[in-house]
């Protein structure tokens, strides 16, 4: 090295040295050897079987109760993030039990909270002051900030699937959690008098909504398969994602809530999908039916009730042995309020 290099190599060291002294960097420096043309999730695409997770989950039942546990769920943790209870970098997922004559006691909290049923009947869900019951592939929303407890008044395990905008509420450092005095908050509103005041087509005159999430809480499976049993006839199939239909928001026409967005997905038997990818993403859990998903050429077979994920900007398609159902769970809301979502869809033969 040349004595003029020398000097100018001290001269940039202790540049750097006085920068860090005032908590600086140079962008430069910080910038060097990143490739950002593109998304880079650390987040890996994981399966979850849930013929595998079951038995744990019912052995979780027999070591803690409901009320000690105060929510008795099994992580699905993301192989990348271990210990941090994110399915994806910004999403988290679990299964959660609720045992005959159970109660997982009234709070409330900051992150927005999807249900979706896995198996059992006889339990509800109660979200400030109304009870709606759970049946199998059922989509219940506990909104920010609202009080809901859970209770089992039947003869036999419920178990459903918690996705929650957890990571993402964390990063913006808005975490709140308070617990309600009485196990259970005191039910002040018949059964299903939001979907009666806002799901049938009709909205009060003057209504105004005073939270962004959709009035009404709880989507039954029964309606929305019909839907897409309807939606069939009309054989507008795309030809990434089958038939495919947004759970929405009737006061705004919008996702339910707004930091998460859900779908339900038919897949006709023999689907091949055509290869995509979008900035979003996904949780997925299968309802019915079996097949795989593609995701940058790893297979991940499914069936019934496994959960999967694929994590933002990863190359993936879905093929269908039998007629499938997969419901799913994103943050595209978020994304496209800030103008950030994208997709890419790509021909069948590429």
């Amino acid at each position: 090295m040349t004595a003029a290099a020398a000097d100018a190599y001290a001269a940039n060291t202790e540049f750097h040295r006085r920068l860090q002294d005032e908590n600086l960097a140079a962008l430069w420096v910080a910038r060097r050897g990143m490739d950002l043309s593109r998304p880079r999730s650390p987040a890996k695409p994981a399966l979850w079987r849930y013929s595998d997770i079951r038995p744990h989950i019912l052995e979780a039942g027999k070591l803690v109760t409901a009320e000690d546990a105060f929510r008795r769920v099994l992580v699905l943790e993301n192989p990348s993030y271990p210990g941090q209870m994110r399915a994806t970098t910004t999403l988290y997922a679990g299964l959660q039990l609720v045992l005959p004559g159970e109660t997982a006691p009234c709070h409330r909290h900051s992150q927005t909270a999807i249900r979706f049923v896995i198996e059992g009947t006889g339990a509800y869900t109660a979200v400030e002051g109304e009870r709606t019951l759970l049946q199998p592939g059922d989509f219940v929303i506990t909104p920010c900030w609202t009080w809901h407890d859970h209770v089992n008044e039947g003869d036999v395990p419920v178990v459903w699937l918690d996705v929650l905008d957890t990571p993402l509420v964390d990063f913006l450092d808005t975490v709140f959690r308070e617990t309600y005095p009485e196990m259970r908050q005191p039910i002040v509103r018949p059964d299903d008098d939001s979907p009666s005041r806002y799901g049938a087509g009709l909205m009060p005159v003057g209504y105004a909504p005073t939270h962004p999430t959709s009035p009404v809480f709880s989507y039954p499976y029964a309606r929305t398969r019909a839907a897409l049993e309807t939606a069939r006839r009309d054989g507008a199939w795309d030809a990434c994602h089958g038939l495919k239909m947004q759970y929405i928001n009737p006061a705004t026409g919008g996702s339910a809530t707004p930091t998460m967005g859900a779908v339900l997905q038919l897949l006709p038997a023999s689907f091949r999908g055509a290869d995509y990818r979008s900035t979003e993403s996904v949780v997925f859990c299968a309802v019915e039916g079996s097949g795989r998903t593609i995701v940058e050429g790893h297979a991940f077979d499914w069936s019934p009730h496994d959960v999967f994920v694929v994590p933002g900007w990863c190359r993936h398609h879905h093929e269908a042995d039998a007629d499938s159902v997969l419901f799913s769970v994103s943050e595209r809301p978020v994304q496209e309020k800030l103008g950030l979502w994208r997709e890419e869809r790509f021909d069948r033969n590429r």
